[in-house]
């Protein structure tokens, strides 16, 4: 295999015209041998093709550093001098034969001489301005202001900025172009992909439907991916949403089949995830338990502390004079001063947080409404009596795991499908279970959550228990019976013996013959002239697996007389079917030890896959599925700040490119 080429910036010494003082040598070397030489600007970085002349340089300093031409170094370019016949030089130039440096040509303006557009200088500045734009989400307007321009110039006053056209029109669908040829390699090697989607509405009231991916790379990493952001001005029917998936799985070369989806619950998703044949519709978990909550919520004596919390959060939001009060009463009771938090009706976890927020500042949020300032500005405004503030507490005690929960199924960097089941079941079996000494209220509340949460997922056991059973945290399944357990291992190793891969035969090794177990034969007595085996007696066969030593003498003598006797232990390799094969992985994988709930499967599936290749072919399938759609909603936080009131007018097309860049580069 040839080494790879090898390149060295030197000077010219050999060069005579004076314009190689502004120009290296750069030599290409291919197995020590001198392929090609480049000249290099010294000035810009620019490569200029060399092949033994000085054209092209001298018209690189012509077109680009018009201030260096006529100039030795930073003075003038001498005319050589004129030679005799014996190629002598006879006179050195005069002076009018020497260029004249211009009042122009200073240090400061060969300086400011611009970058050729397509020199490295310029391109690798012109990225990071065009990142600079994606990843901290700045208009493209940016680049043409005024005080922009002048800090480009302050830095570099040899690049030229491209204009807002140029990053809007040229430099950004580049890039997307090129992370998008990237994204698809990655998918392309992956051995199921999975995907979430979700849809959403602009300021400028226009619909998008955004669609992300998941999988397991080579190295057992979580890859996660924002593949589109597309306009749907059409109605969010099932129908229109299942035909826009269909299309994003055909630009992005997705598989149709097995297909697992991840959406919220709302009829419109179902329909959609019925038309597309999903083999795993699954709903939103973060999603199932916000209904559940949002229901517990309602609960009357809940409602009415909800309400007045929030009539006092909406005070201090209001009144810039009572939130410069709390601040100096938190500071003056020693209490952590946090801004109070309003919360939104469409996420419960604002109320707990709200809830929180307001009892950790309780003491100052009363010393404030009793002060004179404040006494008698809200009429309506009254505290959480005693009783109230403690049902209160016991309201966050009661949602503090749940709130926890959803924070664990919220990562992206861990399986989470895999922890739906056991969570559902320790909810149901346990946390919302009513205690002794509950108040009537959080029983109401515990009994509200379980009967929204029992038949959830009922449907989608099959193969959530198959996902459960391959993450090693919880392959002890300790939920199910122990014939359900059974059950799931089974249906694995049906699945596992009918992989369509390069597994379908799986070479094994037999158990070794041990020599002990053999009884040795006796000593055959041998004539003078016997020196072939087949003179040996019949009465003492070779015992079955046993292979006798072959000599590399073209003689065969130590054979017929000590093969039956010296005997080689070996390892017969025989054939398994991959039915067979699936059903020992299963036994092994079954007694192997676990890992703790706190650890990562992924690492434990990256040290075992090669002692459980069937099995780990299974894992990629399905640890890969998020047990929540909030990696598309996530895109919504980073849609709102792009999509802004000042660029309300954002094409789809751009705002779609500009998410896709931000998440995935």
């Amino acid at each position: 295999m040839a080494e790879p080429d090898e390149y060295e910036t030197v000077r010219n010494k050999k060069a005579k015209a004076a314009v190689w003082q502004n120009f290296a040598l750069r030599k290409r070397k291919s197995d020590g041998v001198i392929k090609s030489n480049i000249a290099v600007c010294n000035i810009c970085n620019s490569e200029v093709k060399y092949s033994g002349g000085t054209t092209n340089l001298t018209a690189h300093i012509r077109v680009y550093h018009p201030a260096v031409l006529g100039m030795h170094g930073l003075g003038s370019i001498p005319v050589p001098a004129k030679k005799d016949t014996n190629n002598n030089a006879t006179c050195a130039p005069t002076k009018s034969q020497v260029h004249p440096v211009s009042s122009q040509q200073t240090l400061p303006n060969i300086l400011a001489a611009k970058y050729p557009p397509k020199s490295p200088k310029a391109k690798t500045i012109t990225d990071c301005i065009a990142n600079f734009i994606i990843k901290d989400l700045r208009p493209y307007r940016i680049v043409d202001s005024a005080e922009f321009r002048t800090l480009v110039k302050t830095l570099d006053p040899r690049y030229q900025c491209p204009s807002r056209k140029q990053f809007s029109d040229v430099l950004i669908p580049q890039k997307y172009e090129a992370v998008k040829t990237q994204v698809q390699g990655q998918l392309k090697t992956a051995t199921q992909i999975a995907i979430t989607t979700d849809g959403w509405t602009s300021r400028s009231t226009e619909s998008y439907v955004t669609i992300t991916s998941s999988h397991i790379s080579d190295q057992w990493e979580m890859k996660n991916f924002v593949l589109q952001t597309r306009s749907m001005p059409e109605s969010h029917t099932g129908e229109n949403i299942a035909d826009s998936i269909t299309k994003a799985l055909g630009e992005w070369n997705i598989a149709k089949t097995p297909l697992f989806m991840v959406s919220d619950n709302a009829a419109n998703m179902t329909k959609a995830g019925e038309l597309l044949n999903c083999e795993l519709h699954l709903g939103c978990y973060a999603h199932t338990l916000n209904l559940a909550v949002q229901k517990c919520l309602g609960v009357q004596s809940v409602a009415r502390i909800l309400a007045r919390v929030r009539r006092i959060v909406g005070f201090f939001h209001r009144s810039s004079v009572a939130a410069a009060m709390l601040k100096t009463q938190s500071t003056l009771l020693e209490l952590p001063y946090h801004k109070l938090v309003m919360d939104v009706c469409t996420r419960w976890n604002s109320a707990y947080d709200m809830l929180e927020r307001y009892l950790s500042m309780q003491a100052a949020i009363v010393s404030v409404l009793v002060s004179k300032e404040l006494k008698n500005k809200e009429k309506d405004l009254k505290f959480l009596s005693d009783d109230e503030t403690t049902l209160a507490e016991e309201i966050v005690t009661c949602l503090k795991p749940l709130k926890a929960i959803t924070t664990t199924m919220c990562s992206e960097t861990c399986p989470t499908a895999s922890i739906i089941l056991p969570i559902h079941h320790q909810l149901l079996k346990s946390i919302l279970l009513p205690k002794e000494g509950d108040s009537a209220t959080i029983i109401n509340m515990k009994k509200s959550m379980s009967s929204n949460l029992k038949e959830r997922y009922a449907l989608k056991e099959h193969t959530l228990n198959k996902i459960t059973a391959l993450d090693p945290r919880f392959k002890s399944l300790p939920y199910l019976s122990e014939e359900d357990r059974l059950s799931v291992f089974d249906i694995l190793v049906r699945e596992a013996g009918n992989l369509d891969n390069n597994l379908a035969q799986i070479t094994v090794k037999s158990e070794p013959v041990d020599n002990d177990d053999i009884p040795l034969p006796t000593l055959p007595t041998l004539s003078e002239d016997s020196t072939d085996s087949d003179e040996l007696p019949q009465n003492n066969p070779t015992p079955p697996k046993i292979m006798k030593l072959e000599s590399k003498s073209s003689s065969n003598t130590l054979v017929d007389i000590l093969g039956d006797v010296y005997i080689t232990k070996v390892e017969s390799i025989q054939k398994k079917s991959q039915l067979q094969a699936a059903e020992d992985e299963i036994l092994q994988y079954k007694n192997s030890s676990g890992i703790p709930v706190n650890g990562s499967p992924l690492d434990w599936w990256k040290e075992n896959q090669e002692k459980f290749p069937l099995l780990a072919v299974l894992a990629k399938r399905y640890l890969c599925i998020p047990g929540t759609s909030v990696p598309s909603e996530r895109v919504f936080s980073t849609a709102g700040d792009i999509v802004t009131a000042q660029r309300a007018n954002l094409k789809s097309k751009h705002v779609d490119m500009l998410i896709f860049l931000k998440k995935n580069l």
